[in-house]
């Protein structure tokens, strides 16, 4: 019986000649003062890693608080390439109430004012999340709702006379490098007896987003790549307002371009090609691009100045003669 041993009891209370030296643990110094690591600077960007495509909609709004002109639009950057579906942005311009005190976030859409009128709203970027619709590398940069409507805060369509038809006008005054898109179904081409505004649709490779090749020159001379021809867009029963650009006559000069970007997957059912503009464009001038020799001749059309006095197209710089030059 002397032998079996009690059960080991844990104590309920520590003696305090004891309680400082067994709760408080020594404190281990991983280096010495003098060895300590510096303090890293912050993580830069790589070169290689494609920018952000624009502010916010609460820095766009921050902004523009501290400039005090009535139009602030500002060209955006060009869509990353593939695989950066946050900084996937809306290009459209939108109007949104221009008081100070309410924060940019909270601002209410106001309805685009008409050419020449005064507004108590402002134009910012959209800057909506814009995602992928059929599996395309890179998508059309418009949200659903400017994809309804086209970029109507910054463009408008009228029709200054009958027999020029429709025409594309800046709503406000436009950036140089300002980028549009113009966008439709894609389909067969029409005949050249009807009406159309479709346009050759080269779908871009589903990994680099791009249908460009290096030309002759170089990495800097691009061209574009036409084996891969996937039909025309059509953008009849679309939002899209692009259709309308005009082509300018003997004596006026292109404001816009194309830039080879295509949107889309072969054989998708929307597609989508990027305009720039390529100088200043004040507020009622007309947008136009060049369509080539070939469409006029195909359709039996004569060239024709399409300017107007309430919307001026830019005139042709003329060069000097050799004749001028000696007097």
């Amino acid at each position: 019986k002397s032998q079996i041993t009690k059960p080991f009891s844990v104590p309920t209370a520590i003696p305090e000649e004891h309680s400082a030296t067994v709760m408080k643990k020594p404190k281990i110094e991983k280096y010495p003062k003098e060895h300590r690591p510096k303090k890293m600077p912050p993580k830069m960007p790589r070169n290689d890693e494609p920018a952000r495509d624009g502010p916010t909609l609460s820095e766009v709004g921050n902004a523009e608080d501290k400039d005090t002109s009535p139009n602030n639009i500002r060209a955006q950057r060009p869509l990353p390439r593939v695989g950066k579906p946050d900084t996937w942005r809306c290009w459209a311009t939108v109007w949104v109430s221009a008081s100070p005190s309410s924060p940019s976030s909270r601002k209410k859409r106001c309805r685009p004012p008409s050419l020449g009128s005064r507004s108590a709203c402002r134009p910012i970027r959209c800057n909506a999340r814009v995602r992928l619709r059929e599996g395309e590398p890179v998508p059309i940069p418009y949200c659903r709702a400017c994809l309804r409507t086209g970029d109507v805060g910054a463009l408008c369509v009228v029709t200054p006379r009958p027999e020029a038809g429709k025409c594309l006008v800046a709503r406000t005054d436009l950036p140089r490098g300002y980028r549009m898109a113009f966008f439709g179904r894609r389909g067969r081409c029409p005949p050249c007896s009807v009406d159309d505004r479709a346009i050759s649709y080269y779908p871009p490779n589903r990994r680099t987003g791009r249908n460009t090749a290096p030309g002759g020159g170089g990495a800097a001379e691009r061209r574009l790549v036409q084996t891969n021809y996937n039909g025309v867009l059509r953008p009849e029963g679309t939002g899209d307002i692009i259709q309308y650009a005009a082509c300018p006559g003997p004596g006026e000069r292109q404001n816009m371009r194309s830039t080879f970007q295509y949107w889309g997957v072969r054989n998708g059912h929307l597609g989508g090609l990027e305009f720039v503009t390529t100088e200043k464009v004040k507020a009622g001038t007309q947008l136009c691009h060049w369509y080539g020799n070939g469409w006029f001749v195909d359709r039996g059309l004569k060239r024709l100045d399409v300017g107007t006095d309430d919307y001026p197209v830019p005139k042709r710089k003329r060069k000097l003669s050799s004749k001028s030059n000696m007097t």
